[in-house]
């Protein structure tokens, strides 16, 4: 079963397997008791990380749909039907491009905004309940990036890809 990574996780992963090294594991300690460090390994894929991470992801997305008009507090529309079915569609095409989001919400322009952040650069795709969508990235240096793309494949790997560079700056 993969274990849910915690939210530093969420920054762009390495593809392949990584070896974690553990101290002062008890199961691992020497015969004679002096509590001395030993190592072993322990391996986890990057692939299940980012599966349990998407499923998460998946799993806010679908609560989205139970929001009601004013869920902001400030009359906010809730996501619709087109802005939830664009967003699943985004989520798809970042899964197999293996980049996990750090966050989804619903955004207060009405629709689902998701983020990405390394280090002190952000990036957003913001899918609007119009069908129009959305992206930019910032950091603290810079004036911001934003951009509009459409709901293809296509648009939506393109996109990532500039989110990708933007990011490893």
């Amino acid at each position: 079963m993969p274990m849910l990574a915690t939210p530093a996780a969420f920054t762009r992963p390495d593809v392949g397997i990584h070896y974690f090294m553990r101290q002062n594991d008890p199961a691992q300690t020497s015969a004679e008791g002096r509590g001395s460090m030993s190592h072993t390994l322990r391996e986890t894929s990057t692939f299940w990380e980012n599966k349990a991470l998407f499923d998460e992801v998946r799993g806010r997305l679908g609560r989205t749909a139970r929001l009601q008009p004013g869920w902001d507090t400030y009359d906010g529309d809730p996501p619709n039907q087109t802005a939830r079915a664009l967003a699943a569609k985004v989520l798809t095409v970042l899964e197999a491009e293996a980049l996990p989001p750090l966050r989804l919400l619903p955004s207060v322009e009405g629709g689902i905004a998701i983020s990405f952040a390394e280090g002190e650069t952000r990036a957003e795709i913001e899918i609007y309940n119009t069908g129009e969508i959305a992206a930019a990235a910032y950091s603290g240096q810079g004036e911001p990036t934003a951009w509009e793309f459409d709901g293809s494949d296509s648009g939506i790997r393109t996109a990532i890809e500039q989110i990708r560079v933007r990011l490893s700056r």
